[in-house]
């Protein structure tokens, strides 16, 4: 069993293609995440926990 690492989600679509809005976000400005996907603008993500081994599909 490898060991968990989490990931972060979108909260609308699910997708993990979700990254912050700027590179100031979280540093100088509150922590706030796009996805491309469905366009989600804001501050809250989901966060789900996967094995290791699971992200390289071993």
């Amino acid at each position: 069993m490898g060991k968990k690492v989490k990931l972060i989600v979108c909260p609308v679509c699910g997708s993990l293609n979700i990254r912050k809005s700027s590179p100031f976000s979280g540093w100088l400005l509150p922590d706030e995440y796009a996805c491309p996907d469905c366009g989600y603008r804001g501050p809250i993500v989901g966060e789900i926990e996967v094995d290791e081994d699971e992200i390289k599909g071993e």
